[in-house]
C-alpha cells in the first residue's frame, strides 16, 4: 500500500533478514529528540516471542520513503479485547501495549523529518487491515492525529478519538554534572547528601558501580528482580511499589533480553554495593541520545538511605558522560520524579476505524468498560498510596451495627 509516496508493508518475522535487522537498527539509532528504547528490534521481536508468537497475528509494519529508504517500523499485533466468554471486538495495537506490560512505551519508530508521513501511512493501513478499530501511540513532539487520515473513506462510519495522555518526566542535559548539580532543587540535593552521609555514618564499605555488557548477566537480572520484589513487599512507606515481575512472561523476557540488550550497550544495572553485598539496584535503558530509568529493587533495611535516589544521581552522571540528552524517569509524574525536573514529554493514544456500524458500537462497548477499569485501577492506587485514616474522636475499632 502506498500513501504520499510512503509504501507500507507488512514483514513476515520469521523472514527478516541480516540487512533488513540492519536497516532497522539504524533507524533506532537516528531518532532525536526524546528517544524511545522500546523500538529496538531486540525488544520488538522478544516482545513478540513472549506475548504474540502466533505469526497471524503480528502486524509488523515497513514503512518507506519516497526514495526507496526505511522512514519507519510500526510493530502492531491484533488483539481480541472484552470478557473471555463475550469478546467485544477485534483491535489493531502496538507492541507493548494492551497485555498489562506497564513498564513500556509503546510507539511506532520514526524519525521527526518523516513522523507526519509515517504516521498517516501507518494509519490508512491499520484502518483497513480488518480489525473493529485500531489504536496509535504518537508522541507531540513528533505529529497528531489529523481528521483527515480517516475521513477520506466511502465507510460506513468512519470515526477517530483521542483515548488517553502518557506523561513522562524527563531531564534536559546541560554541562556537566557539576553544573546540573548545582541547580537541583534543594529537596533532592539534601536527599542524595543525606544518603551519602548516612552511608558513611553507618561504618559500612560501600560503593556505587554500572555493570554493563557481559557484566549483566542471567545471574545480575535474576539478583535485580529478587531485590525488586523485596521492595514491593515493604509495607514501611505510603508509596505502592507492585512487584511487576510476579508474571512469569514478563520476567521469562527480561532474563533473555537485558543481557542482550547490554552487549549491544542500550541495558546497564546501576548498583549499589555495601559491605560486598548488593542492596539496591536500579535498571536503565539506553537509545539515541536518551537514558530510561526503568524499574528498581531495594532491600529494605537500606529505604533510609535513599538508595535509589543516590543509583538515579549515578545514572544521571553516566548519562552526560555518554553525551546524552534526556533522562527519561518513565511515564507517571510523582513527587520523586518531579524533584529531578519538572519537564514532561508526552504520547498521546487515538483510536480510529473506518468500518460499519456494527464495529463503531463494538468500539463504544469496549470505551464504557475500559472506562470502568479505569477509574476502579485509580482508585485501588489512590487507597495504596493514602496514608491511613485516623480514628475520629470517639469512635471505637468496631464500625456501627448496620
Amino acid at each position: 500500500m502506498t500513501t504520499s509516496g510512503y509504501e507500507v508493508e507488512r514483514i513476515e518475522i520469521s523472514s527478516l533478514t541480516p540487512q533488513q535487522r540492519n536497516e532497522w537498527d539504524t533507524l533506532h539509532g537516528r531518532q532525536t529528540g526524546v528517544s524511545n528504547p522500546f523500538t529496538s528490534s531486540d525488544w520488538v521481536l522478544e516482545w513478540y516471542r513472549s506475548y504474540v508468537p502466533e505469526p497471524a497475528r503480528q502486524h509488523l509494519l515497513w514503512i518507506r520513503d519516497t526514495n526507496g529508504a526505511l522512514a519507519g517500523v510500526a510493530p502492531f499485533y491484533e488483539q481480541t479485547v472484552g470478557p473471555r466468554r463475550l469478546p467485544v471486538g477485534r483491535r489493531l495495537v502496538l507492541v507493548g501495549y494492551g497485555l498489562g506490560t506497564a513498564l513500556e512505551l509503546p510507539q511506532v519508530l520514526t524519525t521527526t523529518a518523516d513522523a507526519r508521513a509515517v504516521h498517516q501511512a501507518v494509519v490508512r493501513w491499520t484502518r483497513d487491515a480488518g480489525a473493529d478499530w485500531s489504536e496509535v501511540s504518537i508522541a507531540r513532539d513528533q505529529a497528531w492525529f489529523e481528521p483527515g487520515w480517516v475521513e477520506d473513506t466511502t465507510a460506513e462510519a468512519p470515526h477517530y478519538s483521542h483515548r488517553a495522555a502518557r506523561a513522562c518526566v524527563v531531564l534536559p542535559l546541560t554541562g556537566t554534572w557539576d553544573e546540573m548539580r548545582g541547580g537541583l532543587k534543594r529537596n533532592l540535593k539534601e536527599s542524595l547528601r543525606r544518603s551519602r552521609n548516612r552511608l558513611t555514618k553507618s561504618g559500612r564499605s560501600w560503593h556505587v558501580r554500572t555493570l554493563e555488557g557481559s557484566e549483566v548477566d542471567e545471574t545480575a537480572v535474576h539478583r535485580f528482580f529478587a531485590l525488586h520484589s523485596a521492595r514491593a513487599g515493604f509495607d514501611g512507606t505510603t508509596s505502592s511499589h507492585p512487584d511487576v515481575y510476579a508474571d512469569a512472561t514478563r520476567r521469562d523476557m527480561l532474563v533473555r533480553l537485558v543481557p542482550k540488550l547490554a552487549q549491544a550497550k542500550e541495558a546497564s544495572l546501576v548498583e549499589l554495593v555495601v559491605d560486598d553485598q548488593v542492596v539496591a539496584v536500579q535498571l536503565a535503558l539506553h537509545s539515541a541520545g536518551t537514558s530510561y530509568v526503568h524499574s528498581s529493587g531495594l532491600n529494605p533495611e537500606y529505604w533510609e538511605f535513599s538508595a535509589v535516589t543516590l543509583l538515579q544521581a549515578e545514572l544521571v552522571q553516566a548519562a552526560i558522560t555518554r553525551g546524552d540528552r534526556y533522562v527519561n524517569f518513565s511515564p507517571g509524574p510523582n513527587v520523586a520524579k518531579m524533584r529531578w525536573s519538572e519537564t514532561v514529554h508526552v504520547v498521546d493514544d487515538f483510536a480510529y476505524a473506518t468500518g460499519g456500524r456494527t464495529a463503531g458500537l463494538r468500539f463504544l462497548a469496549f470505551s464504557q468498560l475500559s472506562a470502568v477499569k479505569q477509574y476502579r485501577h485509580a482508585v485501588s492506587v489512590a487507597r495504596a498510596n493514602s496514608p491511613a485514616p485516623k480514628p475520629t474522636p470517639g469512635s471505637g475499632s468496631q464500625g456501627s451495627p448496620s
